[in-house]
């Protein structure tokens, strides 16, 4: 009688998550999105989709007359601006777990904050789209804050006080983006979850007094 010994992958190998598998799930499931981000925290392929999906929402909404010149310089311009602001974000991400003591590496911190970032724009993208669709064409629809989006339009007066920029602050997308950003630190840092939900809860709070700050120095 012969013995066949099957050998089961080690578990890093098994929960190891592919970069298109990981882009996909941020969106249709999220939880799965972030599995093994610890130890395979890959992010070129959400980073090319959103300097794609930003571009290309310029082309929907706006229509601009382009040439190759201006084309490459449209993508230029996003990766430069886009590295620095996720570039932010993730510092931000890393030193507050640091500082509840979570153990969360700055390249996991990056690639939570690329797939986020991705989610964010998409669901900016998508909202805009179907108020567009919805409104009269002489309506503007503004692609960074779409309508429906924030308690924005319930304060009236100044829209740089400090009481508007926080209804604004208060955004369905940012809530979105805090239960993205909580699956992924509790993933890649194997925080408990009120844990988690304190390291993102300062983060966005810091955004949130960082957007205050700046409506008051205008």
């Amino acid at each position: 009688m012969t013995h066949v010994s099957t050998v089961s992958p080690s578990p890093d190998v098994a929960r190891r998550v592919g970069a298109w598998d990981r882009l996909a799930n941020v969106v249709i499931d999220p939880a799965a999105a972030f599995q093994g981000i610890d130890t395979h925290p890959v992010w070129a392929v959400a980073f090319a989709a959103l300097v794609a999906l930003r571009f290309g929402s310029l082309f929907v909404f706006y229509q601009p007359e382009t040439n190759a010149a201006k084309v490459l310089a449209g993508v230029l311009f996003q990766v430069l601006t886009l590295m620095p602001l996720v570039a932010v974000a993730t510092t931000l991400l890393w030193v507050t777990s640091m500082l509840w003591t979570a153990r969360l590496t700055w390249t996991s911190a990056w690639c939570i904050t690329m797939h986020v970032t991705f989610a964010y724009t998409l669901a900016t993208v998508a909202i805009a789209g179907v108020a567009g669709a919805l409104l009269p064409e002489s309506a503007a629809v503004d692609l960074r804050n779409p309508p429906f989006t924030n308690l924005g339009f319930l304060v009236t007066g100044d829209p740089a006080s400090v009481l508007h920029v926080l209804a604004v602050e208060a955004d369905v997308r940012s809530g979105y983006a805090a239960v993205l950003t909580w699956l992924g630190v509790r993933a890649a840092s194997q925080a408990r979850g009120a844990e988690s939900a304190l390291i993102v809860l300062t983060c966005f709070a810091a955004a949130a007094l960082t957007a205050c700050c700046v409506a008051l120095l205008r």
